[in-house]
């Protein structure tokens, strides 16, 4: 950053030491609030596409579990964890992701500042994304057309974009850098950042709409609702700026704006339990499904739940718009504003500070003359990272599948968190008992990524970046995801005395 963030205390904060350190990684205005935050599959794909995900599959297309071959399916427990950037990487002669696994993992660290990281020093823009999330119990039970469904779970997302490479070289050199030192950078391209944790509760419905001869149409909704945690966001529209050396910076014009809701004093910097949550909302995931079945599908009416028949498709059609809405948070908010204001902040690697109040304060001092002006806000808005998300599965050869899955971001706020895109092709194995999958897929059109994935009746575990846990090559991020359920399957009943799965002359000749 560009003054010693460090001067800043953190007291016994595990949340504010990692805020700090996020500081320290970016440009001062660029991460007033919350910037890079370490965190470990962005859309599970080894598991969500199966035939067998069940209400797992809801967060790809909520219009799954009216299709899916189980009457009851119950998750127990999933997660998925994630993290990508093209900037800072741990070197491959250093990296073990054994060290994960321990409990103050250490890594061979190198000047300056004894950092365990190196940066990839081009001019192309940065961007960095995490997701962390956990899916906790979870259920849906399928009656004829209707499935009904509960879905819990908690989430938090980071997502970077377009921060400009003369601020990250310079916030990873601490301001020197002689061959950007004394340049004037006139930036105009918007930069995003925004972050979110929170716990969500939700309803899932789906729907057969249609089903005669081999076509089966279904839809789905989940509507669910948020309680967030913390969160925070900054972006902006323009910034003129140089650093003639580390310890002066002039800023010619900037105009953005950032806003914050975290667990903390801002007068002390001490953790805050009460309340849990700050903020709410509401957000919904919408889909359709199209299958073309491999027999005639027939309208029967059975007397129980486990007599119902599945036919298996030839290949099915998905579209869905997900996570669509955003989190509200009006307790311990502020927004921050920095309309079209310039300074020239001499000494400013030696600015102290030992609260999140007296940043803004300096800040504001800074850039408005007086301590208060630059709070503008005591309430912000942060929207989920919505996507539209196109699926295709063809059953080719017997057990074989591939399926093709297209994941395209809908920031719908410049205080929003923005969804990386993704295109995917995933060939896989399955049975009742058995899955196992390769996604290959491409990150965000740049980063094409190999990963496997395994399911063994109610387990799964998987990863779509297989090269992160090994150390063939740099390391730049992870992705892992495993999960738990108990799944009851259509057209098995315990009970062979229900005869429903049977005509009455065959049921008879049953009983004989």
């Amino acid at each position: 950053m560009f003054f010693n963030i460090r001067n800043l205390t953190t007291a016994t904060n595990p949340y504010f030491s990692r805020l700090q350190m996020s500081f320290s990684k970016t440009l001062v205005i660029i991460i007033i609030l919350l910037g890079f935050k370490q965190a470990f599959a962005q859309e599970m794909l080894g598991i969500v596409n199966s035939r067998y995900a069940g209400i797992t599959g809801s967060v790809i297309n909520p219009a799954v579990t009216v299709t899916s071959p189980f009457y009851i399916d119950i998750n127990l427990v999933a997660g998925d964890f994630f993290v990508e950037n093209n900037y800072v990487y741990i070197a491959k002669e250093d990296y073990r992701f054994s060290r994960f696994f321990s409990k103050n993992p250490q890594f061979p660290t190198h000047e300056p500042g004894n950092m365990i990281v190196y940066d990839i020093y081009n001019t192309k823009d940065k961007k960095a994304f995490t997701n962390q999330r956990i899916i906790g119990p979870s259920f849906a039970v399928t009656v004829g057309r209707h499935s009904f469904g509960l879905v819990t779970g908690a989430r938090t997302v980071t997502s970077t974009k377009n921060v400009p490479y003369d601020i990250a070289k310079f916030a990873f050199e601490r301001r020197d850098f002689p061959p950007l030192n004394g340049t004037d950078f006139v930036n105009k391209r918007n930069v995003y950042n925004a972050e979110l944790a929170w716990a969500e509760v939700g309803l899932n419905y789906s729907y057969v709409l249609k089903q005669g001869g081999r076509d089966y149409w279904a839809a789905g909704i989940t509507v669910k609702g948020l309680r967030g945690y913390g969160g925070g966001y900054l972006y902006l529209d323009n910034i003129d700026y140089l650093l003639p050396n580390p310890d002066t910076l002039i800023i010619k014009n900037i105009k953005g704006e950032a806003g914050y809701s975290l667990p903390l004093d801002y007068q002390t910097n001490e953790y805050m339990k009460d309340p849990l949550f700050r903020g709410k909302g509401v957000g919904f995931d919408l889909g359709i499904i199209y299958e073309k079945k491999k027999k005639d599908v027939q309208n029967e009416h059975v007397n129980s739940l486990c007599a119902q028949d599945y036919t298996p498709y030839q290949y099915k059609i998905g579209i869905s718009l997900l996570d669509i809405g955003r989190v509200k948070f009006t307790q311990n908010a502020e927004k921050l504003v920095l309309d079209n204001v310039s300074t020239t902040w001499a000494d400013v690697s030696n600015a102290q500070f030992g609260s999140v109040h007296d940043f803004t304060a300096i800040l504001s001092n800074q850039f408005y003359g007086n301590p208060t002006e630059i709070v503008q806000g005591n309430e912000i808005k942060v929207a989920l990272p919505t996507a539209l998300s196109v699926q295709a599965d063809v059953n080719f050869y017997k057990s074989w599948y591939v399926n093709g899955t297209m994941v395209l971001p809908l920031q719908i706020s410049k205080s929003g968190l923005r969804r990386p895109s993704l295109l995917a092709v995933t060939p896989r194995y399955e049975t009742s008992l058995f899955d196992i999958s390769m996604p290959i897929t491409l990150f965000d059109w740049t980063e094409p990524r190999i990963g496997l994935s395994a399911r063994f009746l109610w387990f799964f575990v998987g990863s779509e970046k297989i090269s992160g846990f090994f150390h063939y090559k740099d390391f730049t991020g992870l992705d892992f995801y495993f999960g738990a359920k108990i799944s009851l399957r259509k057209g098995h009943c315990r009970n062979k005395k229900t005869g429903d799965n049977c005509g009455i002359e065959e049921y008879k000749m049953f009983r004989k």
